[in-house]
């Protein structure tokens, strides 16, 4: 069973987009419902007025952000934060909502991707000047090209704490959050609270190559959310067998069998196995 409150990282925006690409992209907004207010960041009419009868031209993933770029001009900014969903109503289908329906847009076809449970998490309204503002306050995606050794060498350098707030912190690398940073440091053998001068050149080799093979691992999978992004979605949630340590306490390591430990470290859980990490 996962931890009650859980916040997307690469591989489940990374499937989100990709859903939305298959789903959403090209169609024109037809329809618009703001039921919680508080979810974005300008009166309901002006959200209307830039998103009706508008069609979604690009989507894309910056890291935990999702950002749909509108024929307006204007753009949509999602981030999920703790809880916060995507579902996509198909007209005629069985729906499940994975929560409270937030925001709503309506398409063409009688579709309708819900936005739920933005308690924490929101639906902007933004110009290409204030997308770019976002893109500019986050480190280098561990995904993309330019994410190279030597940038990862760069970062590490200028860092005294631990390794795993470090890899948490967006400024520094952008999309990992708790649950992936856990499974990094235990494929790695590193364990979370070593500070990062005491990694040898050995550990960082290691650490770079494991962070983008296990977050393309989990993208194939499906990443952790449980909640299907719609009715004919089976491969969402598909990543939490093959979780390691993260949500595993006081369960024997599938590697030592060694029991694996949970405490806080940087105001989050870390999971890790005393034995294989060091």
């Amino acid at each position: 069973m996962l931890e009650v409150s859980i916040m997307p990282e690469i591989p489940e925006m990374e499937t989100y987009k990709d859903y939305l690409q298959l789903s959403v992209l090209g169609k024109k907004i037809v329809g618009t419902e703001i039921v919680r207010e508080r979810s974005t960041n300008v009166p309901p009419d002006e959200f209307v007025r830039w998103v009706q009868d508008t069609s979604i031209e690009q989507v894309l993933r910056c890291g935990k952000y999702l950002i749909l770029s509108l024929s307006s001009g204007k753009a949509l900014c999602a981030h999920m934060m703790l809880d916060g969903r995507i579902y996509y109503e198909v007209a005629g289908e069985p729906v499940e909502l994975p929560g409270s329906s937030h925001i709503q847009l309506r398409f063409e076809d009688d579709s309708i991707l819900h936005f739920c449970d933005l308690r924490l998490g929101y639906l902007k309204l933004l110009d290409p000047s204030q997308v770019q503002a976002i893109k500019d306050g986050l480190g280098p995606d561990p995904l993309d090209s330019g994410f190279s050794f030597t940038a990862f060498l760069k970062i590490l350098s200028a860092k005294r704490g631990m390794i795993k707030p470090l890899l948490m912190d967006q400024k520094n690398i952008s999309g990992i959050g708790n649950a992936y940073s856990n499974e990094i440091l235990f494929a790695a053998g590193i364990l979370p609270e070593r500070k990062v001068p005491t990694l040898t050149d050995g550990e960082k080799e290691r650490l770079y190559s494991v962070i983008p093979d296990l977050l393309r691992q989990a993208i194939e999978k499906g990443g952790y959310i449980e909640e299907p992004f719609a009715f004919w979605d089976n491969l969402s949630g598909g990543m939490i067998p093959y979780f390691k340590v993260y949500d595993r306490s006081g369960q024997p390591c599938l590697q030592c069998g060694d029991t694996i430990r949970q405490k806080i470290v940087g105001g989050r859980n870390a999971y890790y196995c005393l034995t294989c990490q060091h």
